[in-house]
């Protein structure tokens, strides 16, 4: 198959499907195959700025630790006494705990200590980087978990990830007697020990040596006695509630966790993988801000890799730097209560604008935003209704005169530094070397956006429109801001209708607030990725320097991560396993190549 923007070799997306066991999405328009992972050089090499999601639900295990239980197998004395099966202690209710119970231990037939297959048997460190402060995981040691994650200590106890450093060092215990007393807190109260048996912490020591693993007390609203260091996660009131897992205690070998790691720690290693093997390319690292009030820029863990002067004729090896560019993955702290792909690409748009060379983003994006209006974010006239969960106004959605390009800031209270609005350096420091490079981003997320609708979605669609900008079929662009709630048709990108759902199901309000106010587009993702791929970016270089998104999925196909890529003329994958995750990425990248050919 051939492709006039691409080099290299093409495969049939139904092939390439079969050969890797991945979802294959939308591909960019104009491209008839998928190029195949980058062999060979080129002479002004892609800029890849690499997304990580570091959204709290990264910490998520793939597949949740099971609740299955057979009824009727697990005891219930008549007023059990604190320490018992079936009673009630500072550590929870015990109640289908365990390792014997026939449903449950099918459910955990994936793994086995016994077996002599390290895939099985978790035998082989998953992710043994020496940057890393921990092994993911020691073979040797013991976790504490809930049914969806380990155990965070700014959320639940007892702990083994601690506050924001997911690069270790872990909490853990190397003997069996001490990780079952430690997971009740170490009370002798409730479950003691030596001449007094605890039947509780007896099936505890039991399973860690038989099995590698012990389903522990549940904390539910029930559980009165739960001490304060033992109970938790707390629902925050704009969040979903939570699932039963997460109420769940247990405790896992390092084995365990080898062979089924948390996502974070599997799409970490992934990225890594695809940094040590990728030649040829320019390479950045960044992830989703931090809350800066509305709008939150995204952070730049590492700037494009080499400087300009290093990267063509050929890439200088020593420049490209891969140990820092994996260091920065490994700095990615997982915990964001946000999931803002859409604001995290409007930020580095501007990274790859002209901005600097003359001030191109922020003739655009000065306030007031024009046209504007009540249901979209920006100053003077913006804003929205008031949080129906926490009650927070919405009047002042995105107003501040430096929104869109917010300067780095330190909090004179707490000391946090955030960075602001990432632009590219001067001289060999630039976001973009040559008319002809390809400029890219490829997002590696967990799921669908969430609270991620602070961009100036008006101002975009204005510059769009004048641009006389296309959908994919060949169809003009429309969008019209005005009254939002009783327009039947805004107009703006949502192609969820695409890819199983409806423009209206990609209206998600739920939990996701704020959001705007027409019908059909209300959630501003996709808006953004077309925006940065239809519109020139520098008006300091030749041609139309546009930035192409492309999608992975890890366990997530939701229409509007695919729609996002189709709106970013890119492409869209589903990865279920670390292998494939991995694949994705690699297959995304050789996407890139020639893609700057691609007008607007």
């Amino acid at each position: 198959m051939h492709n006039d923007c691409g080099r290299g070799v093409f495969f049939p997306r139904r092939l390439f499907g079969q050969r890797l066991g991945l979802t294959v999405g939308v591909v960019a328009a104009g491209v008839s195959g998928l190029l195949s992972p980058p062999v060979h050089a080129q002479e002004v090499p892609p800029g890849i700025v690499f997304l990580m999601d570091n959204s709290e639900a990264m910490q998520d295990y793939p597949q949740y630790l099971p609740e299955a239980f057979t009824p009727g197998y697990y005891p219930t004395p008549t007023n059990p006494a604190r320490g018992d099966l079936g009673g009630e202690g500072s550590a929870g209710l015990a109640i289908n705990t365990g390792c014997s119970d026939p449903a449950l231990v099918s459910a955990m037939s994936w793994f086995d200590k016994n077996s002599t297959d390290p895939a099985k048997n978790g035998s082989i460190v998953y992710d043994s980087d020496n940057d890393l402060k921990s092994p993911f995981f020691d073979p040797n040691k013991f976790y504490f978990s809930r049914g969806r994650r380990l155990a965070w200590n700014v959320k639940e106890g007892p702990w083994t990830i601690n506050g924001n450093d997911f690069a270790g060092p872990l909490n853990s215990y190397g003997d069996i007697l001490s990780a079952c007393y430690a997971s009740v807190g170490w009370d002798i109260t409730d479950y003691p020990y030596g001449s007094v048996s605890s039947p509780l912490m007896d099936e505890c020591m039991t399973c860690l040596n038989t099995k590698g693993w012990w389903r522990g007390p549940i904390v539910t609203a029930r559980t009165q006695t739960t001490s304060p260091g033992q109970a938790g996660p707390i629902k925050e009131l704009d969040e979903p509630p939570l699932p039963p897992e997460a109420f769940r205690k247990w405790i896992l070998s390092g084995r365990v966790l080898n062979v089924r790691p948390p996502k974070f720690v599997v799409a970490r290693k992934a990225l890594k993988d695809v940094i040590n093997l990728v030649p040829n390319v320019r390479m950045g690292v960044a992830t989703f801000g931090e809350d800066h009030g509305w709008f939150d820029p995204p952070t730049m863990l590492e700037k494009l890799r080499p400087t300009c002067d290093q990267s063509y004729p050929t890439i200088n090896e020593a420049a490209l730097n891969r140990p820092r560019l994996r260091q920065a993955v490994n700095e990615v702290r997982f915990r964001n209560n946000e999931r803002s792909i859409g604001e995290a690409l409007f930020g580095l748009g501007g990274y790859f604008s002209s901005q600097v060379a003359d001030n191109r983003w922020g003739s655009w994006f000065q306030q007031p935003v024009n046209p504007g209006g009540f249901g979209w974010p920006g100053c003077c006239n913006g804003g929205t209704y008031a949080d129906p969960y926490t009650g927070k106004p919405g009047a002042f959605w995105g107003v501040d005169p430096k929104e869109w390009l917010k300067l780095p800031y330190s909090d004179p209270y707490t000391g946090k530094f955030l960075p602001g609005q990432p632009w590219e350096g001067t001289g060999y420091d630039k976001s973009v070397c040559d008319a002809s490079q390809s400029n890219n981003i490829i997002v590696v997320s967990g799921g669908s956006p969430r609270f991620d609708n602070s961009v100036p979605i008006t101002k975009m669609m204005s510059i769009l429109l004048a641009n006389g900008a296309r959908h994919p079929d060949g169809s003009l662009l429309t969008f019209n801001p005005i009254n939002p709630e009783t327009n039947p048709n805004v107009g703006g990108v949502n192609y969820c209708h695409m890819f199983g759902a409806t423009k209206e199901e990609c209206d998600y309000t739920y939990y996701n607030w704020p959001t705007g106010l027409g019908v059909g587009n209300k959630n501003f993702m996709d808006d953004v990725a077309f925006f940065l791929s239809h519109t020139d970016l520098r008006s300091d270089l030749s041609g139309s320097q546009t930035v192409r998104t492309f999608v992975v999925g890890y366990g997530d196909s939701s229409p509007m991560l695919q729609s996002i890529a189709l709106a970013g003329r890119g492409s869209f994958y589903r990865a279920d396993q670390p292998g494939t995750l991995r694949d994705a990425i690699l297959f995304s990248i050789g996407q890139t190549r020639g893609s700057s050919c691609s007008a607007p």
